[in-house]
């Protein structure tokens, strides 16, 4: 590439455009490979959650534990009883609309603590997509798991 190529790249009429379009190729490529898809089309948001509602949380989501896609403090939770509703901030919402997980889809909701912190771990039945919480967000996912738990034990 010369300089004449880069100089024509960085004309006005040219960086918002080409701007737009590599922000929404890689939001849409980080949501690929979180696995935000399939969880929102096999778990659909449902526009009545009731619970806590955080916002600004942070979180790791995907199927590969060791190259998850790092969400910092661009995440909305409501913790409910019945599940928690996980949604993203509309500049990154390409590819990644909002999902509800019902606690009945989650096989294991587990601390874990590593060099960086504490976070909870939330793996899901029949999906290789992990979810890690961070903060208060994860003590908040904990509790109301462990509450639904002890609600639905016999």
């Amino acid at each position: 590439m010369t300089t004449e190529d880069i100089s024509f790249y960085a004309q006005s009429q040219w960086f918002l455009p080409l701007f737009a379009i590599l922000w929404l190729g890689i939001t849409a490529l980080l949501a690929m490979l979180s696995g935000w898809p399939s969880l929102a089309k096999r778990f659909p948001a449902i526009p009545s959650a009731v619970g806590k509602r955080l916002g600004f949380v942070s979180a790791s989501i995907g199927p590969l534990a060791w190259f998850p896609v790092s969400y910092s403090r661009c995440l909305f939770l409501t913790v409910g009883p019945a599940g928690v509703v996980v949604s993203i901030l509309f500049p990154f919402r390409l590819l990644s609309p909002p999902f509800w997980l019902p606690w009945s889809a989650v096989a294991s909701v587990t601390e874990r603590s590593s060099f960086f912190g504490r976070s909870v771990v939330v793996r899901l039945r029949d999906s290789p997509v992990r979810l890690s919480f961070r903060g208060g967000a994860g003590r908040s996912v904990l509790a109301a798991y462990s509450a639904a738990r002890r609600s639905n034990a016999p």
